[in-house]
This record gives C-alpha cells, sequence and structure tokens, in this order.
C-alpha cells in the first residue's frame, strides 16, 4: 500500500512541477504582448532614422529601472519583465523540486537538486 501511496504523491508532484512551468510560460508570454501592444500603440508610428544612432534612456539590464519602467506602463520595461518571467519559471521549478524532495525526505536528491539551484544562481548572478 506504501508504494501505491508514493506513486501517487510523486504524480501529484509531477502535476504541480508541469502546472507551474505552464503556468510561467502563459504568464511570461502574455506578459511580452501586453509589453509589445503598449510599445506599438505608443512607438509603433514612429518612422525610424537609421541614419541617427541614439542611446537608450533607460537601462534594460538594472531590475530597479526595470520595476519604474513597469509602474510607469512603459512597453519596454513590461516586455523585460516578461523575459525575466521566463527565466524565472525553471528556477522557481528547481526551487519547488528542492522543497519536494525534502518532504519526501530524500536526502541525496535535496543535494543534487541545492547543487542544480547554486549553478542555476550562479550562472544568472556571478
Amino acid at each position: 500500500m506504501a508504494k501505491v501511496e508514493q506513486e501517487v504523491q510523486d504524480r501529484r508532484i509531477e502535476l504541480i512541477l508541469g502546472n507551474l512551468l505552464r503556468i510561467g510560460v502563459i504568464a511570461s508570454a502574455s506578459v511580452v504582448l501586453l509589453g509589445a501592444i503598449i510599445f506599438m500603440y505608443r512607438h509603433g508610428s514612429e518612422i525610424p532614422h537609421y541614419f541617427q544612432f541614439h542611446k537608450q534612456d533607460f537601462n534594460l539590464f538594472s531590475l530597479g529601472q526595470m520595476f519604474e519602467g513597469v509602474l510607469s506602463l512603459h512597453g519596454l520595461s513590461i516586455m523585460q519583465l516578461g523575459i525575466f518571467l521566463l527565466v524565472a519559471t525553471p528556477v522557481l521549478r528547481v526551487v519547488f523540486s528542492v522543497v519536494a524532495f525534502i518532504y519526501e525526505r530524500d536526502l541525496m536528491y535535496v543535494i543534487f537538486t541545492l547543487i542544480v539551484l547554486s549553478v542555476l544562481l550562479y550562472s544568472l548572478f556571478g
């Protein structure tokens, strides 16, 4: 009976992980689409001047400026938030996996998943 309960629990965790990835991708795509619509509404009729190059007024790599831009409904900042959500989705999946393995008391997988999480975080911030 314990094996059946374990299989049910494993299946439940798989469904949660699948839904987490699905919701993350859909949310990311929706946010990017919203940002693109706002950007095109505000700048779609502008004629590009390819003979003049201008430095952008904002930094797309600063999280603080991104959130300020999102609050002011700046299209590029909203699209950047969508990309940020897309990158954060697999990281959240790994974090949830750590919690699930702790709940299952599977120390070996907890250690392996923490190593994967540390590599992910190092590659993002290191």
